[in-house]
Parts: C-alpha cells; sequence; structure tokens
C-alpha cells in the first residue's frame, strides 16, 4: 500500500510477512471478542515495533500507519480495534517530528503496553460493577463468546458462590463452547443449548448479560448474530437484559445501519454441494439491537441507563476531540 512521507515522496512500506500473518490472524478469528481482539491489534503494532528494520523517523512511522490501516480495517463491526489502533497511531503522530529514531520506536512500544493496560483495566473494573447486579442463586443467559461476560461471571461466582450460567451454541461457529468451557473450568454449573432453545429456557434465568463489539452513534448495540433475537425474547419475557461494553468499543462515527456486519463461511452452516447452486446461503457475523430492548449498557464508569447512552458518548467525544 503506497503512502505519502512527510517529504511528500510517495513510498511503499515493505510489511514484514510475520506481521502480515499477525493481521490475518485478527481478521479471520471467528472466536474471540472484541475487546481482545483489540488488544491483539496493538500489541501487532508492538511487536512491528520491536523488530522494524527502517532506518529513520519518517520511515517508521509510514510503516507503522501502513499497519495500522491494515489493522483498522480487518474487523470492520469491532469498534474497538479501530480505536485502539486511532489512539495509538494519535499519540505517536504527535513524537515523530520531535524524537529520534530509537526515541520513537521505544515511545510506541510502551504506549500500547499503557493502552492495553488500561484495557485491562476497564474489564476488571466492569467485571466488578457487573457482578454487582448478580444475586445469590441467580441463573443467568449468555450469548456468544465475550471476555468481559466471562470476566464478570467468575467475580459473581467468587462473590456468591451459587451462580448458574445457560450459554447458547451462538451460531453455526459456536463461539459459545468457548464460554461454556471457561466457565465448566472454573467450577460453575452451566447449561449448554443450541440457540433455538432460547425461548424454551428463557423463562428460567433472572438476567441475561452479553458482551458487545461496537455501540453506534445512535446506540445500536453490535454483537454476535443471535444478540437481537435473544433480547427480543427477553423483552417479550420481562427479564432484565444488560450488555457489557468498556467505551473504547463506543463508536460515534457511524451509525447502526452503517455497519459492516461481516459474512462468515458459508460451510459453518452447510456442507457445499448439499443443496440447489441456486439456493444462497447467508452467514452472517453480527446482528443489531436497538437500545429500546437493554436494561442497561456497565462501563468501567458505571451502569448506563438506554437514555443516557448517545448523551454520554457525545459527551465523551467532545472531551477526546
Amino acid at each position: 500500500m503506497p503512502l505519502i512521507s512527510s517529504a511528500g515522496i510517495m513510498v511503499a512500506m515493505n510489511i514484514s510477512p510475520e506481521v502480515i500473518s499477525l493481521i490475518d490472524g485478527i481478521k479471520n478469528d471467528k472466536t474471540h471478542g472484541a475487546s481482545q481482539l483489540a488488544r491483539q491489534a496493538a500489541s501487532v503494532l508492538k511487536v512491528a515495533a520491536e523488530r522494524s528494520q527502517t532506518k529513520s523517523t519518517d520511515e517508521f512511522w509510514q510503516e507503522q500507519k501502513e499497519i495500522g490501516q491494515r489493522l483498522m480495517s480487518a474487523r470492520p463491526a469491532m469498534a474497538p480495534v479501530f480505536n485502539i489502533v486511532a489512539r495509538l497511531l494519535d499519540a505517536m503522530s504527535g513524537k515523530v517530528v520531535e524524537m529520534e529514531l530509537d526515541s520513537v520506536r521505544h515511545f510506541a512500544i510502551s504506549k500500547v503496553d499503557e493502552v492495553v493496560g488500561d484495557s485491562l483495566r476497564a474489564i476488571a473494573q466492569i467485571a466488578q460493577y457487573g457482578s454487582e447486579l448478580i444475586a445469590d442463586g441467580d441463573k443467568i443467559m449468555t450469548h456468544s463468546y465475550s471476555s468481559t461476560v466471562v470476566a464478570m461471571l467468575k467475580a459473581a461466582f467468587a462473590e456468591h458462590g451459587n451462580v448458574e450460567v445457560i450459554t447458547t451454541r451462538s451460531g453455526p461457529g459456536g463461539s459459545g463452547e468457548m464460554t461454556a468451557r471457561e466457565l465448566g473450568l472454573y467450577g460453575m454449573t452451566i447449561t449448554f443449548i443450541d440457540d433455538t432453545a432460547i425461548g424454551l429456557y428463557l423463562s428460567t434465568v433472572n438476567k441475561v448479560v452479553v458482551g458487545t463489539d461496537r455501540i453506534c452513534a445512535d446506540g445500536m448495540v453490535v454483537n454476535s448474530v443471535g444478540t437481537y433475537q435473544l433480547a427480543l425474547a427477553g423483552k417479550k419475557a420481562n427479564i432484565p437484559f444488560y450488555v457489557l461494553c468498556e467505551t473504547l468499543k463506543f463508536d460515534p462515527r457511524v451509525s447502526g445501519g452503517e455497519v459492516d456486519l461481516e459474512e462468515k463461511e458459508p460451510s459453518e452452516v452447510i456442507e457445499p454441494g448439499r443443496l440447489p447452486t441456486e439456493v444462497r446461503v447467508k452467514n452472517p457475523h453480527f446482528d443489531i439491537t436497538p437500545l429500546e430492548l437493554i436494561t442497561g449498557i456497565v462501563t468501567e464508569n458505571g451502569l448506563l441507563a438506554p437514555g443516557e447512552v448517545i448523551s454520554y458518548m457525545q459527551k465523551q467525544s467532545v472531551k477526546d476531540s
């Protein structure tokens, strides 16, 4: 990908195969949650900085920008991947004109450690706030895999010792299996169900808790496909529905209707050749849930009611600008 240097010269950076492989790993990962992939994206910039063969500050900056651009476009539905990379590049842009190459490289590496640490602390805080919503004896339903939800459920179980979880298979890719495995190994009582059984089991739970990959400017919640149906069923059954979300996932740039929901392999749905060629097989990765179906959004700064989300995001956007 050619870029323009600060001197106005067209340059084409030679990105190492190792870095390209790491970016492809993030692009093709259909199992891990957005927060984890965002931290992985930040770590790719760290690896690139550590192993960079560039000979000048300008070349190093161009290399970091190109890698950053590739990372930001790798998972278009996951706001934290874009946001964490944009935050790193923004921090670095102010240093490239005033530092020598080694200093800029060390700054880039330390900044990655800082933003990754910020994200991990946010997850820990959300887990604490979220666990306070769980009562002793609660049965919780969740969908897909979210490292934040897993951390929160572990915290609730550690506090109460009597918390059960029903987790869905979570679509053809079965990302819910990771949730079941992690919590089961932690010692919790887990029931693993197919997505089609949500309505059958929903009446037995006290709350629904899910993660998210993005909260859009209009408050729409982007998460693994099936979340919308679960939220609709929860609303009908009057079951509280909570979304755990670090503010890194807030995205005031786009509305829900503008999000690329990504497609996974059709072969996850059905083996190739089983249906006539005229039949289209769709396997969307994400869907969109409106705020009206949600009880509250748990962030590292506390619990937001649905009516507070858009104004909170706007205030954060002004503060960051």
